[in-house]
């Protein structure tokens, strides 16, 4: 399954002289493409954003000699997917590529994306927040515009929690435990959360306490789950693992996954504040009980935080470089300039320093969670996002093999030690395969 991944890297030089070939077979290509018949430069867009064309519309509006056809593949496998083998296949390209920030650097490491500071993107990259920069950044160069944000926050049903005799949303991962105890003796049918074991989510909780397993030097790797933050986590969710406090059998984004939410069988959900626009279309009978919270700390201090979730436009290298420059304007529009507020008007979070920190942004409120002034959490959520955090350069595939590993200690098969011990040793046999040196 995906097999893809793996012909992915297949050789980290490899990969880069293919990459080399197709690039120098479509320039000689020439004028073989043909573009719109009223001369507009039309550039092709891959995404999963339903809402893309509003983006697009709103583009077209002020800038009427760049067309942008905006293709929705559906979901993010299916697109990295489709990027990879149109790469390989050397037509077929798209000139621009919506994509995860744990991808980006996937295939920046070989050579398949253009670097966007050679488009001016240096002159306005100080706007962006830390972390959305660190996520499109590959031995000090960036390689996507970051248009979305994902700063982890605790959704939380405040009347679950009041029934059982919580009347503050949990602080601390100590009074998160209580607060699971106390809603498993109100029904036993409630859980304080689910989680099957989804790697996102794993590697989110461990950066946010501390853990940083992974470090990458060019082709030089560091793989290892052993440091005090991953012991910090799995002392602090095993338990409730082991008392059955979570609900380990309904999977995220699952509809039964939506009813547990809708029905008040799940009291919290730990992600990135995106999903805000999630509960409001799908769980409509939760407006109105649903707040959101700051994501429970270790310690008072410092806070805490880490991203799950959030993405860039990335420029392939491989495609037409004609309309490279028409790409990135694009690319820039939708990052920087009319397309954030097209963004804002989805409830969307740019990763902008200068919106998050804005009164506009801060004193926003929301009617489905009570009127809470929902942006200054947010806010803060983006501004304690720790830094030092590294995506490994085959990330999309390390997560995908998580299952064989991971998986195990969600079906009571090994604790999540032995599972993360397990998970470090085959992310590194992939990446020896894949040419890495890893230690």
């Amino acid at each position: 399954m995906y097999r893809w991944c793996r012909s992915r890297f297949g050789g980290i030089a490899k990969a880069m002289a293919a990459v080399l070939v197709i690039v120098f077979a479509l320039a000689a290509a020439g004028c073989g493409s043909s573009g719109p018949a009223d001369g507009a430069v039309e550039i092709t867009l891959w995404t999963w954003q339903s809402t893309i064309d509003d983006f697009t519309r709103a583009y077209s509006k002020t800038h009427p000699g760049v067309r942008v056809k905006a293709v929705n593949v559906g979901s993010n496998e299916k697109e990295y997917m489709q990027l990879t083998n149109a790469i390989a296949a050397g037509k077929g390209v798209p000139d621009l590529v919506y994509m995860d920030y744990n991808a980006v650097q996937q295939y920046a490491v070989s050579s398949q994306l253009h670097s966007v500071d050679e488009h001016g993107f240096d002159s306005i990259s100080d706007d962006f927040t830390l972390s959305s920069l660190a996520n499109v950044s590959y031995q000090g160069k960036h390689y996507g515009l970051p248009i979305s944000a994902g700063p982890m926050v605790m959704f939380y049903n405040s009347d679950l929690l009041t029934r059982a005799g919580v009347n503050q949303p949990p602080a601390t991962w100590q009074a998160y435990a209580q607060a699971a105890r106390k809603l498993a003796d109100l029904d036993a049918g409630v859980h304080i959360t689910s989680d099957s074991g989804d790697a996102n989510f794993l590697t989110s909780m461990l950066w946010q306490a501390g853990s940083r397993p992974f470090k990458v030097d060019g082709t030089h790797l560091s793989i290892g789950f052993s440091d005090q933050g991953a012991r910090r986590f799995t002392g602090m969710w095993q338990p409730l693992l082991d008392q059955r406090l979570v609900d380990t059998k309904i999977k995220m984004w699952d509809e039964s996954w939506y009813k547990a939410l809708d029905d008040g069988r799940i009291a919290t959900v730990l992600t990135g504040a995106w999903l805000a626009t999630s509960l409001k279309k799908n769980v409509k009978a939760g407006e109105g009980h649903w707040r959101i919270a700051p994501i429970p700390q270790y310690e008072a201090q410092p806070i805490a935080n880490a991203e799950n979730g959030g993405g860039a436009l990335v420029l392939p290298a491989a495609a037409d470089r004609r309309k490279v420059d028409a790409a990135y304007d694009f690319a820039r529009w939708f990052a920087h300039e009319g397309g954030v507020q097209v963004n804002l008007n989805q409830d969307g979070i740019p990763p902008l320093a200068t919106v998050l920190n804005g009164a506009e942004f801060r004193d926003k409120t929301d009617p489905y969670f009570g009127g809470q002034r929902t942006g200054q959490i947010i806010s803060d959520a983006a501004a304690q996002i720790s830094s030092g955090w590294t995506h490994l350069p085959y990330m999309v595939y390390g997560s995908q093999i998580a299952a064989n590993s991971v998986g195990k200690a969600y079906l009571g098969k090994c604790t999540l030690n032995q599972a993360l011990i397990q998970w470090g040793q085959d992310l590194s046999d992939y990446g020896r395969q894949q040419g890495f040196t890893v230690n």
